[in-house]
């Protein structure tokens, strides 16, 4: 999966990341629907708000956890 992927399908389940800053139970949603749709195995302590609170946090999250962030380095080159 590359960035461009990751972004559509976060955009198709924007809605519940709104709600899970405030919301436990979409905070969970919001977990669930990462560890479907990106095969990603979350622990108890990454179910945060930190680091599924908002879209652009959960985005940011999927994309560290998939490799797919580039580094500062990366970024220089």
């Amino acid at each position: 999966m590359n960035k461009k992927q990751v972004e559509e399908r976060m955009a198709e389940f924007a809605g519940i990341c709104q709600n899970a800053e405030n919301d436990e139970k979409a905070l969970l949603e919001v977990a669930l629907f990462v560890e479907d749709v990106f095969g990603i195995v979350l622990s108890d302590i990454e179910i945060c708000e930190e680091n599924l609170g908002t879209l652009y946090a959960t985005e940011k999250f999927i994309l560290k956890k998939l490799q797919l962030e580039k580094t500062c380095v990366e970024s220089a080159e």
